[in-house]
C-alpha cells in the first residue's frame, strides 16, 4: 500500500530554514504533546479517515514507535484520545507495534534502512485475523519505517486499509 501524507515537512536546521513554517512547526509540537498541533493533526486525520473508511467500518489503529525503545509518543496518545472520542467504532489502539530496541534518529545520523526497523519492531499478539487497521507515523523520510511496520502487520493477521504519515520529510 502506498504511503500518504497530509503535509510537506521542511526540517527546523537549528532555525535556519525559512521555510520551516505552518505544519512543519506543528509537526514538532505535535512531537512535544502541544494540544493545538496534537488537534491541527487530528482534525486532519479525522477528514482522511472519514474519506478512506465507510461510516460504521470498525478498525483499529496502529502507530509507528518512536526511535527509542518504550517510549511513549506524547502527541499519538492524545490523539488516539480525541479520535476514539470521534470514532466510537475504533476497536484498539493500544500497541500494536512495539519498539524492542532503539535506533539511532535519524535526524542524528541514524541509518534507517528497512532491515534496521525489522530488528528493532515487532506486531503485537493481539492483533486478530483480518481486522483493519490504520497506521500512522509523525514523520516519513524514506517511508522504510512505515513499509516494514505495515509488512508486521499484514504478517500477523492485520488488514492494512491506510498508511499514512502526518508529514512528508521535503529538501
Amino acid at each position: 500500500m502506498p504511503v500518504e501524507y497530509l503535509f510537506e515537512y521542511h526540517p527546523y536546521r537549528g532555525g535556519n530554514n525559512p521555510k520551516h513554517i505552518g505544519a512543519s512547526v506543528q509537526l514538532l509540537n505535535f512531537k512535544n504533546g502541544d494540544l493545538k498541533a496534537i488537534t491541527f493533526f487530528t482534525d486532519h486525520v479525522e477528514a482522511k479517515l472519514k474519506t478512506t473508511l465507510p461510516a460504521g467500518t470498525g478498525f483499529s489503529i496502529a502507530t509507528v514507535p518512536s526511535s527509542t525503545a518504550a517510549k511513549a509518543h506524547k502527541g499519538f496518545g492524545s490523539m488516539i484520545r480525541l479520535l476514539k472520542g470521534r470514532f466510537p467504532e475504533i476497536r484498539n489502539s493500544g500497541n500494536l507495534l512495539q519498539r524492542i530496541s532503539s535506533i539511532p534518529s535519524l535526524h542524528k545520523g541514524g541509518n534507517r534502512a528497512p532491515s534496521v526497523h525489522q530488528k528493532s519492531l515487532v506486531a503485537a499478539d493481539s492483533i486478530v485475523s483480518g481486522e483493519k487497521v490504520v497506521l500512522l507515523d509523525d514523520v516519513t523520510t524514506t517511508g522504510n519505517s512505515l513499509q516494514v511496520a505495515e509488512k508486521l502487520l499484514q504478517q500477523a493477521g492485520a488488514n492494512v486499509v491506510l498508511t499514512l504519515a502526518l508529514c512528508k520529510t521535503v529538501s
